[in-house]
């Protein structure tokens, strides 16, 4: 009977209220904008009193713990007035932690390359023969997934620096940390806060546990697992088949943790083309008038927009922009300069940031866009082998999420072909 608010009722605040009521705690969801009919309805049939256009008073009044959802940073004024009250505050990843009948926990986070990786380690579990529930950030939340998950269960988390900023007791047996790169900095605001949060994966793992990092990684002192370091070599040519460094890397970091919790796993039972193909990740959509359009709305961050620029030659026409995450460009307009490409087309809030970091490095073949339906007409009359929307930007100043961002091109591209 515990008095508990969830805030956010997103699909993970969702979850969580609904888990949280299955237990018998007394939930009160808390939700700033309005609740869509759905989640209204849902809430009412688990007996859950909520509020929309929150988060009121009434959102702490009486509550005995706070569950944030992690799009809600821990900056937010309603968590610092938690805080100040010393009302307890965890997240959706701790509280499927601390219900779960499994500890063979698989934790993977890092800037780039998270989703891929897990994909990887979910098919290579299961081409050996062995039970794994999927859940986190980009899958179904922790505590949903429980009723699938038994004591010998292998959970394969996704974990994002957000859902880390609301964890104590978590404890993965083995965590993987695939790669770093400034991410999200209009979250975390530096650099070294970023990276803090996620170390805060190997903070509970003890000495039989282990901790699977990229080598370039500068983490911490005092780790207590076992550290394995790869970049991609570890494969030592098994299974490189025209992979591109990041993939190999990808997979290194795959097999690593598959091996800590099987010394037994076999690499070559993993169908790699179908564990790498993966929605909004320079997904192939179509070719129109002999150009190949290619959808990497997936890319969030400049990191992810340099990886997918090895995939192509110079003959490409790039679409970037959307929402600043407060990224120094230099990095990603040094990749666009070295690829030469034929055109960058720049769209949405963060455009004028583009265009200067561009002009500023010498580089003047650029084109303003208002929208992708604009972008995609431009590619056509550009001309050139390939076109990529990998936009090095969040997506929220026009859609909802980088999902939605994708489906959109993916259909404008449809329409012409």
């Amino acid at each position: 009977g515990r008095r508990v608010t969830v805030l956010g009722a997103g699909q993970t605040g969702l979850a969580a209220a609904h888990f949280l009521s299955a237990q018998g705690a007394q939930v009160y969801l808390s939700e700033r904008a309005a609740l869509a009919p759905e989640a209204a309805h849902d809430l009412e049939a688990w007996g859950v009193e909520y509020e929309q256009d929150g988060h009121s008073e009434r959102a702490l009044a009486q509550a005995e713990l706070i569950v944030p959802s992690p799009g809600i940073p821990i900056s937010a004024p309603i968590l610092r007035a938690a805080r100040r009250r010393g009302i307890p505050i965890i997240g959706e990843l701790e509280l499927g932690y601390l219900a779960c009948p499994s500890r063979r926990i698989i934790a993977v986070t890092g800037s780039v390359g998270k989703t891929t990786t897990v994909s990887l380690i979910e098919h290579l579990l299961r081409a050996n023969g062995h039970q794994v529930v999927r859940a986190g950030n980009e899958a179904q939340p922790f505590v949903a997934a429980l009723p699938q998950i038994g004591p010998e269960t292998i959970v394969l988390l996704e974990v994002s620096s957000f859902q880390l900023e609301t964890v104590e007791k978590f404890r993965s047996q083995v965590s993987v940390f695939t790669c770093f790169a400034p991410n999200h900095l209009d979250r975390h605001g530096t650099l070294a806060a970023y990276l803090a949060l996620k170390c805060r994966l190997f903070h509970c793992q003890t000495e039989g546990d282990w901790a699977i990092v990229q080598r370039q990684i500068e983490l911490p002192s005092g780790l207590q697992a076992r550290l394995v370091r790869f970049d991609g070599s570890e494969l030592n040519g098994l299974e490189q088949r025209e992979l591109l460094p990041h993939q190999c890397a990808n997979l290194a970091a795959a097999w690593l943790a598959c091996r800590a919790l099987d010394p037994e796993i076999q690499l070559a039972r993993l169908e790699l083309n179908k564990a790498l193909a993966l929605p909004h990740r320079i997904q192939f959509v179509a070719q129109v008038a002999g150009i190949d359009f290619y959808d990497d709305s997936k890319a969030t961050c400049s990191a992810a927009t340099q990886a997918a620029l090895q995939s192509f030659s110079s003959s490409l026409v790039l679409i970037v922009g959307g929402r600043s995450k407060g990224e120094d460009l230099s990095q990603l307009v040094q990749a666009i300069r070295e690829r030469d490409l034929k055109s960058v087309l720049l769209m949405g809030e963060a455009a004028p940031q583009f265009a200067r970091a561009l002009s500023a490095a010498g580089y003047h073949r650029f084109h303003y866009v208002n929208n992708l339906s604009e972008a995609v007409r431009l590619a056509l009359e550009l001309k050139p082998q390939s076109c990529l929307l990998s936009p090095a930007c969040a997506s929220f100043d026009q859609f909802s999420n980088y999902r939605e961002r994708g489906r959109v091109f993916q259909g404008i591209v449809r329409a012409v072909a």
